[in-house]
């Protein structure tokens, strides 16, 4: 019986036609769902992010500029104090202090030499979050640019400026000649000069008197000993008779809204009451500061946690439960002096 090569070779061709179609359609169907999903996720995630962190920058920067000045706003602006987070602005009080001693001299010059605005840096971000629209609808036309998204994707922050280059011009001196003295003539000199510009110590201090009085810093023995005087005036002091309300929740509510759901999620409206007292209204008033978010930010998750607990349990009075916190975490291998619970 003859072997019909034809009708064999046409029937690989078609066979193999037909799994490359239904591979290119496999992924055709996958690199849609991509396109899909980066839509969604740029509309209702990205977006809206951008748009409440604006929102936070301008609060932040208008709130330094009526408390210090448009300068200390526009240098914070300028080196990335300002990040669209929401603790921003405490932050910045933080490192400053109540009265900072500020070299206006040395901000001017500072600013004097930068070109750089609010308005500037937010066009730019404007600018950016718009590619990054195109660069999604831009996905269901033509080629793929999936390889190339991340480097499209960016939202430019402004580079911190250390220091400026100028062209300096040395006159020239004509050659002189007194009695037998004579004095060479000296030609014009251009050169490029590179001068440091004034850092955040010169303008703002050096901080070491804000970290000796640091609650971090502080010892173990202080440290209880500011947490029992504090505990005993929340639970008295903010407390009202008639209603049995505490008046500071009303203060802190909007804040505790505010907060992105996962932090919410982490922490009661009654322990972050707690903890904004302690840190903005009591220490303070004692002397003392906080620290920054990245202080509390090394404190491994177990901790922070159970930070939190022993805050809302001490908010509401329950001291049982706060000692259990502690046998738990004691129990779970964790020296609490070194975390000051």
């Amino acid at each position: 019986m003859a072997i019909d090569f034809g009708r064999m070779i046409q029937g690989v061709a078609t066979g193999a036609m037909g799994q490359f179609n239904a591979e290119v359609a496999a992924k055709d169907k996958m690199k849609g769902e991509i396109i899909q999903r980066a839509g969604l996720n740029f509309y209702e995630n990205t977006l809206p992010d951008f748009e409440k962190k604006e929102k936070s920058r301008k609060e932040t920067y208008d709130k330094l500029s009526g408390q210090f000045g448009v300068d200390v706003a526009e240098f914070m602006g300028q080196n990335n104090f300002i990040t669209g987070d929401a603790n921003d602005y405490k932050n910045i009080l933080i490192q400053l202090g109540d009265n900072p001693e500020i070299k206006a001299d040395k901000l001017k010059q500072y600013l004097k030499t930068t070109d750089s605005s609010y308005t500037k840096r937010a066009e730019s971000r404007f600018d950016a979050i718009k590619e990054r629209e195109k660069t999604i609808m831009g996905l269901t036309t033509g080629d793929s640019k999936i390889g190339t998204m991340t480097a499209q994707l960016q939202i430019p922050e402004s580079t911190p400026i250390t220091e400026t280059t100028e062209e300096v011009v040395t006159p020239a001196v004509e050659g002189t000649q007194v009695g037998p003295q004579v004095t060479e003539a000296v030609p014009e000199k251009t050169e490029m000069k590179t001068t440091a510009l004034p850092t955040y110590e010169e303008i703002f201090g050096d901080g070491k008197e804000k970290v000796e009085r640091n609650f971090f810093n502080l010892k173990r023995e202080d440290v209880v000993s500011l947490k029992g005087d504090f505990d005993k005036e929340y639970k008295t002091k903010y407390l009202n008779p008639l209603t049995g309300l505490r008046e500071d929740t009303k203060r802190f509510k909007e804040d505790y809204d505010n907060l992105p759901d996962a932090e919410k999620a982490e922490q009661t409206l009654g322990g972050y009451v707690y903890n904004r007292h302690f840190r903005e209204n009591y220490l303070p008033s004692v002397g003392y500061t906080y620290g920054t978010a990245a202080a509390e930010a090394s404190e491994p998750p177990e901790i922070a946690k159970g930070r939190l607990y022993i805050d809302m349990y001490k908010a509401n009075g329950d001291d049982k439960m706060v000692e259990e916190v502690r046998t738990r975490l004691k129990n779970a291998g964790f020296d609490l002096t070194k975390y000051s619970l």
